[in-house]
């Protein structure tokens, strides 16, 4: 499960890759509302490959008329709540036929969320900008030593303090400072083997992976940024506390899923007319 987790995450990374890599330099807000874009036109265009598209129609066109049956007959209540009687259960078929293929669409959204999350979650650190690393252990057994685990930094970062071990949970924290500019391997070794955790510290906006963690496939798919942590070894994961990437809406700051959601919405909306498709 793990090895096919991570060969999605690798065609999964690429696709993103090259789709950001075209539209970064459009800035955060910009390139967000362009894959905002494609996304809402993408999940209309499945969700009208998947659904019942004559049958949404139809119940929709029942709907309306029930709806409009009811500011008919407002005055008679008899046949008023006859009306309501009918727009329940037409509202109820409308969601039978439309339950299914939300269900199959969240599948890629999911997808969609977790990529962009590693692109727009977080940003690198800046020069001179501290960020606290924390190395989780499998078993407490593994801090016994003080000098259990020691971590090398190139010369981009700076360790500041030496490693603080917290028994109850199996973590053990340092922090850094980033020194210069660059991508390069933090690495945490435990005298027998090591463990490479990718920094990243100014340059242009790219997304940075905050954690590496053990072979379960589900967290490999939740964090595609790094290959995950082989079983044998005693770290569990490697987490470096980079700061949240806001984008700026109106020179407000805001956390890049809420301006997403929004604009997919709006947009995948606006062009379900051309795709021809009934929601």
């Amino acid at each position: 499960m793990t090895s096919a987790a991570s060969a999605l995450n690798a065609v999964f990374n690429l696709v993103f890759g090259v789709l950001y890599g075209m539209l970064k330099w459009l800035g955060p807000f910009w390139s967000l509302t362009g894959i905002a874009c494609l996304t809402g036109i993408l999940m209309v265009w499945i969700f009208g490959k998947v659904s019942n598209q004559t049958a949404i129609e139809r119940t929709r066109d029942r709907l309306s008329a029930e709806l409009i049956g009811l500011r008919l007959f407002k005055d008679d209540l008899r046949v008023f709540f006859g009306i309501q009687f009918q727009v329940l259960a037409w509202t109820f078929k409308y969601l039978r036929h439309s339950i299914v293929p939300m269900l199959i669409l969240m599948v890629p959204t999911v997808i969609i969320l977790i990529q962009l999350n590693l692109h727009y979650g977080f940003r690198p650190l800046r020069t001179g900008e501290s960020a606290l690393v924390k190395v989780k252990l499998r078993a407490a057994s593994a801090m016994a030593a003080e000098s259990s685990l020691t971590l090398r930094a190139p010369e981009n970062l700076q360790v500041e303090t030496p490693g603080v071990h917290v028994p109850d949970l199996k973590e053990i924290c340092w922090r850094v400072r980033g020194v210069r500019d660059g991508r390069f391997d933090l690495i945490v070794s435990d005298g027998k083997d090591s463990i490479a955790k990718q920094v990243a510290v100014g340059g242009r906006l790219e997304g940075v992976s905050t954690i590496r963690t053990g072979e379960s496939w589900l967290s490999c798919l939740l964090n595609p940024g790094e290959a995950p942590i082989p079983v044998q070894s005693v770290i569990e994961s490697i987490e470096i506390r980079y700061p949240e990437l806001d984008i700026l809406i109106l020179g407000k700051p805001m956390n890049w899923l809420i301006p997403f959601l929004i604009l997919s919405l709006v947009l995948g909306f606006a062009f379900k007319g051309v795709l021809g498709v009934k929601i």
